[in-house]
């Protein structure tokens, strides 16, 4: 049975890395308001006001956790 990664715990397992996405995400680690599940549209318009730089990290982001395999438990 295969399980649906969120985006929130996506960003999460890429705390690790030293790139602009791995900045972003212990950003939002921090935050208290950040929905923890969603769509797209939920987390566009959690951005919808955020600085350009910051937009254009969540736009990567996102289009990274698209493209990443789900993860299947065993």
């Amino acid at each position: 049975m295969a399980t649906t990664l969120t985006f929130p715990a996506w960003l999460k397992e890429q705390e690790y890395r030293t790139d602009e996405v791995g900045a972003f995400a212990k950003e939002v680690a921090r935050l208290d308001d950040f929905p923890e599940s969603g769509g797209k549209a939920i987390y566009d318009g959690y951005f919808e006001t955020a600085q350009e730089e910051q937009r254009r990290t969540y736009d990567r982001a996102w289009s990274e956790f698209e493209a990443s395999p789900e993860p299947s438990l065993p």
